[in-house]
């Protein structure tokens, strides 16, 4: 978090605008932006931080992503700094309607995009739809109100609670605890490891996160839990809304607006998340980056390879 500084040099009394990360290599390092001789007034404040943040960016990383591309998103970032504005002001009215039905579209779920709008904005259920189609709707409603809303750790408790509040009372055999046995991923290669080992190995995310966080752009961290959470594929159902949930509220706690994985995009979406089972991160960060400036800039990016 960037701080005010005061320094005495010659009798005179500096202000800087200031921040300590956690670099690459796990030492501290300070950023600094000289404000002046005298306090300027917020908005001088607010346009210094983007510079600042701008400035820590290039350490603030893990290496998947390039100098270019973290510009692009840093000043994406600086609208909600510059502008006093949370994600939420950034969002389309419709985000809820068109998240939902992506989300779930990826993971078979049949309501179309208007069917999602009817039942989110006047609870009526469709004429033939499946009740858990509907109940998931209604889900992650729920969900996305809370992740929106939570302030707290990423921590087992936050997690659980997540995949509750999107698999509660449908035919999801398991709603909010980890699986009890085996599972496959259909479609991959994949073999999630044993569920014996699955709190373990959550655990160790956890820990993770909480260590490289500040030493990590955040599209890198939410990405890296993204397909982590995917990898250990921790529940009997709900793995990839959950996932994608998280993933989000990573990005809005650093204000950055969440983003919609389309349905459209699935095949890309699953390709990428592959490459990071191979070890292979960059690509599923670099897929992310292409996201969010699709969906949040006039400019398109250079598409990754």
């Amino acid at each position: 978090m960037a701080f005010i500084e005061r320094q005495l040099h010659g009798g005179h009394t500096y202000y800087y605008l200031a921040k300590s990360i956690r670099t690459k290599g796990g030492k501290t390092k300070k950023f600094r932006i000289l404000l002046g001789r005298e306090l300027p007034s917020k908005t001088q404040i607010q346009k210094a931080l983007v510079r600042l943040e701008k400035e820590a960016a290039k350490e603030h990383r893990a290496g998947w992503l390039s100098d270019a591309m973290i510009e692009r998103l840093e000043d994406l970032r600086s609208a909600a700094v510059v502008f006093k504005k949370t994600p939420d002001d950034v969002l389309p009215k419709d985000f809820l309607v068109r998240f939902t039905y992506n989300t779930n579209a990826i993971e078979g779920n049949k309501l179309t995009l208007r069917q999602t709008a009817l039942v989110l904005a006047d609870r009526i259920a469709p004429e033939g739809a499946r009740s858990d189609d509907v109940i998931e709707a209604l889900n992650s409603e729920d969900a996305w109100k809370f992740v929106k809303s939570y302030k707290g750790a990423f921590n087992k408790a936050f997690l659980l609670k997540v995949h509750y509040l999107i698999t509660k009372g449908t035919s999801c055999r398991i709603q909010g605890a980890y699986r009890d046995g085996p599972i496959r991923i259909m479609g991959s290669e994949w073999k999630p490891p044993l569920h014996t080992d699955v709190p373990l190995m959550l655990d160790r995310l956890f820990r993770s996160y909480s260590k490289q966080r500040r030493a990590m752009h955040p599209v890198e961290i939410a990405s890296l839990v993204h397909c982590r959470i995917a990898q250990i594929h921790p529940f009997t159902d709900g793995n990839g809304r959950t996932s994608r949930l998280i993933m989000n509220w990573i990005l809005m706690r650093n204000l950055f607006p969440p983003v919609v994985i389309e349905v459209k995009n699935k095949e890309r979406y699953y390709l990428a998340i592959e490459e990071a089972d191979k070890g292979r991160m960059k690509i599923f960060a670099q897929y992310l980056s292409e996201q969010l400036l699709l969906q949040y800039t006039a400019v398109e990016p250079e598409r990754t390879k």
